[in-house]
């Protein structure tokens, strides 16, 4: 059989970068095994950040890379601005890249790997390594400052990735990788979803997504990130679960309705036939969480780290209208799990 190697496109977004960008556009040329195209979002970025672009992409072209420098009229926001770039890529695999991040040497090399394995990965992520904004190490790897446990990993990777991220996104779209024919269904994304929450989402549904447990790049930590890992208190924590603000919790209300239309559309059935919609998400988050908090490796100092979020997400469905159908299906779910076989 004669093996055609895919081609790989990255799909990068600027805005105002200049000051970490060059380290970033030069991890993407020293590749050991070489990309095949970059597109380039830039959302109106008023420093440098268009001139080093411009020697980037004679850099490139000499290699023999295609690249591409859209410079939106108007800020499209990173969302919009990354699917707009996802679009213009003409390549099998892409690779979502941030302007102020490293990629490590063999990233290409790895990622491709996997996907060559399993054709039926449509979305990979790894772990980062934490840098401050000089590309010193912090001391610490994404997963872990997310405080995510091994048995929220195992649930991605054994076909249940959508239990994991009805409770919480751990997939950085810094770190991902995802087949092209994955954007047809993805797109566009669900109103008041990031990026690369929904692709996961969507990848889940397909038992396409899975993840590599070492870090592929260094993820830089930094007052101007949009999106950014950080060691929270309990205040800090209690803030972002979207219960104490009336516009975050209409938010989420948005989410998690796009989240119920999408499983209606794949006919995906969460929940016993007695809680359907949004009720069926209460029932599945309560159910997969109380047999996570079973296990025998799941330490009650993390169970009560986490605790609190679940209730925060059953509350959030409860109010953007399942009501007290939901208060019934999560208890119901909560037995159910309990009842599991460990």
């Amino acid at each position: 059989m004669t093996f055609v190697r895919p081609s790989v496109g990255v799909a990068l977004c600027t805005y105002n970068g200049a000051r970490y960008l060059q380290a970033q556009l030069d991890s993407i040329l020293a590749q050991s095994e070489p990309v095949d195209e970059v597109v380039i979002g830039d959302d109106g970025s008023s420093d440098q950040t268009m001139a080093l672009l411009q020697v980037f992409s004679s850099r490139a072209g000499a290699m023999g890379i295609r690249v591409e420098v859209v410079q939106h009229a108007r800020n499209l926001g990173y969302i919009l601005n990354f699917a707009d770039a996802l679009q213009r890529c003409r390549s099998d695999i892409l690779f979502l890249c941030d302007q102020d991040d490293v990629w490590y040497v063999d990233r290409v090399a790895t990622y491709l790997e996997r996907f060559q394995a399993d054709p039926g990965l449509l979305l990979l992520h790894s772990d980062a390594r934490l840098v401050d904004g000089d590309g010193v190490a912090l001391g610490g790897h994404l997963l872990e400052v997310l405080g995510v446990h091994p048995a929220e990993v195992e649930l991605e990777r054994s076909g249940r990735a959508i239990d994991s991220i009805l409770l919480r996104n751990f997939v950085t779209g810094a770190t991902c990788a995802l087949r092209r024919s994955l954007l047809a269904e993805a797109l566009p994304i669900a109103p008041c979803w990031s990026h690369d929450e929904w692709l996961a989402v969507v990848a889940s549904l397909r038992d396409g997504l899975d993840m590599l447990a070492r870090p592929t790049i260094d993820y830089r930590q930094h007052g101007n990130n949009q999106i950014g890992a950080s060691r929270r208190g309990f205040m800090q924590r209690l803030r972002q679960l979207d219960l104490l603000d009336q516009q975050r919790r209409q938010r989420t209300a948005e989410r998690l309705l796009g989240l119920d239309v999408l499983l209606q559309q794949h006919g995906v059935t969460l929940a016993p036939l007695g809680f359907p919609g949004l009720s069926a998400l209460a029932w599945r988050m309560a159910w997969s969480r109380v047999q996570l908090y079973r296990r025998p490796d799941v330490s009650a100092r993390w169970i009560a780290h986490d605790a609190p979020r679940l209730l925060a997400r059953l509350l959030n469905v409860c109010l953007a209208g399942a009501g007290w159908i939901g208060v019934r299906a999560a208890a119901a779910g909560a037995r159910a799990g309990w009842r599991m076989p460990r």
